[in-house]
């Protein structure tokens, strides 16, 4: 993997809590309503859960885009993967406070920083499968069903809250 460059890293002051910037990451549900335009062509429908308590959650979709420029040029693709990847896509969190994202042709990693219980920074780095990719980037209630993710890392959150306080 290559590091994006100087302008593949970057930063998001995000007025929230650390735990919500993560419960987001963790469903697909809000698509509709919150990104209705990745909505059109990723539905809910086209999305899977992923679980492992106690150490990470997230979702997977099956219908990932490639980005192309108008030329139609996209950026190279990591070599040897599956036919899985053609279209897919998959997004965990890494308990306590790491983001991943991993794609056919790129990959990113962002670190949620608490700054207080209401300001977290995001701290955001992209990765290709090719060099020649360095200067390309510019820049309420849970479901039984659509949730599983989410209460999975509310599980963790609560788990080492309960083993802090035992100390």
């Amino acid at each position: 993997m290559f590091h994006g460059g100087e302008d593949s890293s970057f930063r998001l002051e995000a007025k929230t809590n650390w735990k919500l910037a993560v419960e987001n990451y963790c469903e697909s549900y809000h698509l509709p309503r919150i990104h209705p335009g990745l909505n059109s062509y990723s539905r809910l429908e086209e999305h899977y859960n992923i679980e492992k308590r106690h150490e990470f959650s997230g979702q997977g979709t099956l219908v990932y885009r490639q980005i192309q420029d108008d030329e139609g040029n996209a950026f190279p693709d990591f070599q040897a993967l599956s036919e899985k990847w053609e279209t897919g896509g998959e997004y965990l969190a890494v308990y306590p406070n790491v983001l991943l994202g991993v794609q056919r042709d790129h990959t990113f990693v962002i670190i949620l920083e608490p700054v207080t219980y209401e300001q977290t920074s995001e701290h955001i780095h992209l990765f290709y499968a090719a060099a020649e990719t360095d200067a390309a980037f510019d820049g309420g209630r849970f479901s039984p069903v659509m949730d599983a993710p989410t209460h999975c890392f509310h599980d963790w959150v609560a788990g080492r809250i309960v083993a802090h306080r035992a100390k």
